[in-house]
């Protein structure tokens, strides 16, 4: 970083998604964040991007990108199957790195970019949004802090079932629907309900249950739910579909109470049983976006300008560990239910 208040991107892929995280990286004070350059491997493509934008420098293909100086830190935002390798030419040029989720097809892949980021002392964050469903990004709104002080204070009691269900009608779309492009409704909402499994319930489950998966022609799940047990009466049970749009919503239940989050892997509004229900509005922005709430987008760049600033390989918010924890039950749920990648 050319100084502590001043974080260069970096924006591979121009897509819609990439233009959501331009646009909300605009909400948060320009002297905090600023996009130099964007590359994509259709050069028209980001020459367009950089216009709308007003960034001064594009590129055709990401080699390029990966050696402009003045860039501290790539968001990649490729297609599924292309992460790796973006990702790891980032990496071994020195660049900081915030992935869109997931950050690899398989579990060894993921290993292998955490420990390459660590060699190089970069950062490495998987996060951002995929389709209409930010990932990880959930762990930085305000509500996601509010919901850990509640759980904290024992506002609700002892936790006993996280119980959601998350549906888009998506399986119409290649990139969902298609096994080479890592098509799995597993990893792109699925995953949303594993990490508040994992923020709500703090370790890992004993036993995974999948179930009730649908599978399309190309051997893709498209639907499915499953339940996950966390011993002592604890558990997780989630519906995700592509086939039909769900109410989206997340109730916590403990032995004192509820909670409910609305839609709640970008969280804006919660209720309780027990108390009032608060809210977070957002703040408009420059252009519309096109998925749900990803003007949130911000308080996950701001994450990633703390962590950079402290030297931070990673964040507390959201660890390797807990990455590398959920890919690898991702893993299992696939090999469970018989969905495979080439290569992976």
């Amino acid at each position: 970083m050319q100084s502590q208040t001043n974080l260069n991107w970096g924006i591979a892929a121009a897509g819609r998604i990439t233009q959501d995280f331009v646009t909300a990286l605009g909400t948060v004070e320009k002297s905090h964040h600023v996009v130099v350059a964007v590359a994509d491997v259709d050069g028209q493509r980001a020459q367009e991007f950089a216009q709308r934008n007003q960034i001064p420098r594009h590129y055709d293909g990401f080699d390029a990108l990966a050696l402009d100086r003045e860039v501290d830190v790539v968001y990649v935002g490729t297609l599924n199957p292309y992460h790796y390798a973006v990702v790891h030419l980032m990496l071994a040029r020195g660049k900081h790195v915030l992935c869109e989720t997931p950050i690899c097809l398989g579990l060894e892949q993921a290993k292998e970019l955490y420990t390459l980021a660590e060699q190089r002392g970069v950062f490495l964050m998987e996060g951002e949004l995929i389709l209409e469903f930010p990932g990880m990004w959930s762990r930085f709104f305000p509500s996601y802090k509010r919901l850990r002080e509640l759980l904290n204070s024992d506002a609700i009691g002892e936790v006993t079932q996280v119980k959601l269900q998350h549906g888009f009608r998506l399986a119409h779309m290649e990139r969902v629907c298609c096994r080479s492009l890592g098509g799995s409704i597993l990893l792109d909402l699925g995953i949303y309900a594993l990490q508040l499994g994992q923020f709500v319930f703090g370790v890992s489950p004993v036993k995974i249950h999948p179930s009730g998966t649908q599978l399309n022609k190309d051997r893709v799940d498209v639907q499915g739910e499953f339940m996950l047990d966390y011993g002592d009466g604890r558990r997780l049970v989630a519906l995700v579909t592509g086939l039909e749009n769900l109410e989206n919503d997340a109730v916590i239940t403990g032995t004192k109470g509820e909670i409910k989050l609305s839609n709640y892997w970008c969280c804006t509004q919660m209720t309780r049983s027990n108390g009032p229900p608060e809210a977070w509005p957002l703040p408009r922005a420059k252009f519309d976006f096109h998925y749900t709430n990803s003007c949130g987008l911000r308080y996950e760049a701001e994450e990633v300008r703390r962590c950079i600033e402290k030297r931070l390989l990673e964040s507390p918010k959201f660890t390797h560990a807990e990455s590398l924890e959920l890919m690898a039950i991702c893993d299992e749920m696939r090999r469970q239910i018989g969905v495979t990648f080439e290569g992976v």
